[in-house]
């Protein structure tokens, strides 16, 4: 898809807590000193011209794990705002999607929301102003993430063990450091959401903030794990 606006919020979290999570996925979370890697991607897209917007939250995966071959990520769960989209992500396709009020934007307050069953389950927003310890880019330039993306062994019975996707994220890009001591950074756990639950457990702490005003997004079809040595 093109034309998309995309903030994503990088950060770290405990990483005995993510190797245990994923030993049942036979996969190894990547570290990055001593800590695992969070992704978490907001985007406002369009498909067929309808609008919609969707959150999803990933763990960066070493690419040392004998089942997987290679780096990539683990997409832990996912939201979209639209109730087709999601049940079509998580009937036709085994994505572990769920509908979700999702907002997304790319200017001033920098920001990814998501409410879930009325409520606020989880905000990242970053705060501009003086008080701010660095108003200006980290980097800008053209920057591309790309890789296989698991999905969880029970997302949908048998029919979803094993499976992953190609995806691929890419264009002009300006990043910006995520400053804990002004940034707004809020978790609620939900009982209908295990990622939230996760992330506090974990101590999730945000580190970069990744934002792309016209990007372009895609993925593959979903296959078998076993076919990643072959494609």
């Amino acid at each position: 898809m093109t034309h998309v606006r995309e903030v994503s919020l990088r950060g770290t979290a405990n990483l005995a807590f993510w190797r245990e999570r994923l030993t049942t996925e036979d996969l190894v979370p990547a570290e990055r000193d001593g800590k695992a890697q969070i992704m978490i991607v907001g985007a406002t897209m369009r498909f067929m011209g309808i609008p919609f917007t969707e959150i999803s939250f990933s763990v960066l995966l070493s690419g040392q794990e004998e089942a997987a071959g290679q780096a990539g990520a683990f997409l832990f769960q996912a939201f979209n705002s639209s109730r087709l989209f999601s049940w079509c992500e998580r009937v036709l396709f085994a994505t572990p999607y769920h509908h979700a009020q999702c907002r997304v934007s790319v200017s001033s307050p920098i920001s990814i929301h998501l409410v879930l069953g009325g409520e606020l389950a989880f905000r990242a927003e970053m705060q501009a102003g003086p008080r701010r310890p660095q108003g200006q880019p980290l980097r800008i330039g053209e920057e591309t993430w790309e890789g296989p993306v698991f999905l969880p062994k029970d997302c949908r019975g048998n029919a979803a063990k094993d499976r992953f996707f190609f995806a691929k994220m890419k264009g002009r890009t300006a990043a910006y450091p995520f400053a804990r001591t002004v940034d707004a950074l809020s978790i609620m756990p939900s009982q209908d959401a295990g990622i939230f639950r996760a992330l506090l457990d974990s101590g999730f702490t945000g580190e970069e903030w990744i934002v792309r005003e016209d990007a372009t997004h895609g993925k593959s079809k979903s296959y078998a794990r076993s076919a990643l040595f072959a494609l």
